[in-house]
């Protein structure tokens, strides 16, 4: 009788404490690779069922979605799940969409036909878990372009319009006197703008004015891609490029200069310093030793003859100098010259004086 209360007790004691060790054996299943999620386990924790993740459905709607633990590791999981398919989308009218899939998270790109642009924000559809979101299709209208810009010095070759279709052309003109720099047509284009960009009128090239230059070709006005040469004086030179076209932005050159040539102020600053030494007045001359004065007076003229060679050895000096300086540059020559011409002047002037001077006393001892 005893045994018949007891034996069954110790029985569910030692099945309770079996299920107690399972469970303390298995950790909680994942099977992420499979596109699952963990629905539930089992009181006894023996057991885990599995659902596919939104979005996803089964590859096997049949396949057993629950494991088992058994020791300590859980058994395998043969059900795995698959993304959903939304289904590719129509096209819609005078455009189509450009998706990235038809998958659940795919999306679909609305794009008008050429000519055509959408109405209104575009916004992508996106695969959701119950098809494509979106309520309607996007509308995608004609192509429509306000009239384009007017131009300075040109204008509109027809009268324009409030808009205008995708692909029709402009023209515009300039007025007398200007030329049409860029393209004088204009196309409607795709997206609402008339392209290529407005031409411009332009009325050519201000005159060059290049000092001590002739002009040998070329004559104004100096309209576009109109060509001018030119050449320098005779003692000068030309630095820069002597034949300049006008363009759209100006003359396609700087402008040349005409500099004078080294040798040909160095031969004219020269030949100014000779004829200057040569052609002195008569009245600053220097004085000449007189032949026919008295022999009481000859001491007197000995002296002045002796004085003449010095002054002549002293412009000979001077003439050295201008040499050099000469030969050092135009500009010290130039001041060396003034030096020179105005020393010659004072002692020209101081000898004439002295000599003037003397020959009244030579005649009071005759």
């Amino acid at each position: 009788m005893g045994c018949k209360v007891l034996c069954p007790s110790f029985a569910l004691l030692a099945y309770l404490m079996i299920c107690e060790h399972v469970r303390a054996q298995c950790t909680q299943p994942s099977f992420g690779s499979n596109n699952v999620v963990l629905t539930g386990i089992s009181a006894d924790g023996s057991t885990a069922t599995f659902e596919c993740m939104i979005g996803y459905k089964p590859v096997d709607s049949k396949a057993s979605r629950s494991v088992t633990c058994k020791g300590n590791q859980w058994t395998n999981l043969d059900f795995t799940c698959t993304k959903k398919s939304c289904g590719p989308l129509p096209d819609i009218i005078n455009g189509r969409y450009e998706m990235t899939g038809i998958l659940f998270g795919d999306t679909a790109k609305p794009v008008c036909n050429q000519g055509y642009m959408l109405a209104g924000q575009e916004t992508p559809r996106v695969c959701r878990e119950k098809g494509w979101d979106g309520q309607s299709d996007p509308l995608c209208e004609s192509v429509k372009c306000l009239p384009p810009p007017a131009i300075e010095n040109g204008q509109l070759v027809d009268v324009p319009l409030d808009s205008y279709s995708y692909l029709q052309a402009v023209s515009y003109r300039c007025n007398e006197g200007f030329d049409i720099v860029g393209e004088s047509s204009l196309f409607c284009s795709d997206d609402g703008n008339f392209k290529p960009g407005p031409p411009e009128c332009f009325g050519g090239c201000l005159k060059p004015i290049i000092p001590n230059a002739i002009r040998i070709s070329g004559r104004p006005p100096y309209k576009l891609k109109s060509t001018v040469e030119y050449k320098c004086e005779k003692g000068y030179t030309m630095k820069g490029e002597s034949s300049i076209t006008c363009e759209a932005n100006g003359w396609n050159h700087p402008l040349p200069q005409c500099i004078v040539s080294p040798t040909t102020l160095t031969t004219a600053v020269t030949s100014r310093v000779h004829t200057t030494s040569m052609t002195l007045p008569k009245d600053k001359a220097l004085p000449t030793t007189p032949t026919t004065a008295a022999t009481s007076a000859s001491s007197r003229v000995h002296t002045t003859s002796k004085a003449l060679p010095e002054e002549k050895e002293e412009t000979t000096n001077t003439n050295k100098s201008v040499a050099v300086g000469v030969g050092i540059g135009v500009s010290v020559t130039v001041a060396v010259v003034a030096g020179i011409l105005f020393g010659l002047y004072k002692k020209s002037t101081r000898s004439k004086h002295q000599h003037s001077q003397k020959v009244p006393s030579d005649a009071s001892e005759l």
